[in-house]
């Protein structure tokens, strides 16, 4: 099984401001680009377990810190909100701070049915336009991704 941890800060995100500032102020999307919001994913793959509710309760205490952040946990599936386009961007060369996520709730915890950790942040870009998703990709290509080290991927909404 595959559980997807998304968390976002419950404070006004710097990183998503400056990303909406510099599309607005220094890129020429305005009246485009409506806001910028970012999450970071954590898509955690186990062995199936008895109790799963449990194991997301783990998985929550360790990885969320709820005083400044709030989260959503889906399983098998990534549920996001419908109303603005979601770039997933990850790592394409090892990240090393999923391996030490995998490690500390392996070693630490004792979850030995934890088989990988993949680390990303979905950016929810909210486009007005025709086509929002060439708009994303774009987008994308121009300041999310550094080409030397990230991938992206558009996920479709339902």
């Amino acid at each position: 099984m595959i559980i997807n941890l998304r968390v976002w800060l419950k404070i006004p995100d710097a990183e998503a401001a400056t990303v909406k500032n510099t599309l607005l102020r220094r890129m020429g999307y305005q009246g485009i680009v409506r806001d910028v919001k970012r999450e970071r994913l954590l898509s955690i793959e186990a062995d199936d377990v008895s109790d799963p509710d449990s194991l997301i309760k783990q998985l929550t205490r360790e990885l969320v810190n709820e005083n400044k952040e709030s989260f959503a946990v889906s399983v098998d599936s990534l549920e996001l909100s419908n109303g603005c386009v979601p770039v997933k961007v990850s790592l394409w060369i090892e990240d090393g701070e999923a391996i030490s996520i995998r490690d500390r709730l392996v070693k630490r915890l004792g979850l030995k049915m934890i088989r990988s950790v993949e680390r990303a942040n979905i950016w929810k870009l909210y486009i007005d336009g025709d086509d929002p998703e060439a708009v994303a990709r774009r987008i994308a290509e121009e300041l999310l991704v550094n080409p030397n080290k990230d991938r992206y991927e558009i996920i479709k909404l339902s």
